[in-house]
């Protein structure tokens, strides 16, 4: 699809209002999570977490990545790690980082909820 870019982290940076993460969910064939204004981001292909000192990557398949530690963590911002990985830093430290591809499949979707008269979603 394409890769993240400045104004996906003008709009992710937006909503880091000291709200934290309500949803996560960890599946075989996806990593979604959710906080303030933002209903989803959903990661397809490939998730790197830092979860209290340890690092661990999700791939496409099962996982036993304690995602559940993130529930109510905050969002204080995002940051570009390459145009190919988009980082999710953490109150506490911790990180979250997602990965897209050049590929004709969505990798990631963010999904801003509606906004005035229109769903608002980035696809990459």
């Amino acid at each position: 699809m394409r890769c993240f870019d400045l104004q996906t982290l003008i709009l992710l940076n937006a909503e880091c209002n000291g709200d934290p993460i309500h949803h996560i969910g960890l599946g075989d064939y996806d990593f979604q999570l959710a906080f303030a204004g933002v209903e989803r981001i959903q990661a397809m292909l490939k998730a790197v977490f830092s979860i209290r000192g340890t690092i661990y990557t999700w791939e496409d398949g099962p996982s036993d990545t304690p995602v559940w530690m993130l529930v109510g963590q905050i969002p204080t911002g995002f940051t570009l790690a390459s145009s190919y990985a988009l980082s999710m830093n953490l109150a506490s430290g911790d990180y979250v980082e997602f990965y897209t591809d050049e590929s004709p499949y969505e990798v990631v979707i963010i999904d801003f909820g509606i906004r005035g008269d229109a769903r608002l979603m980035d696809i990459y």
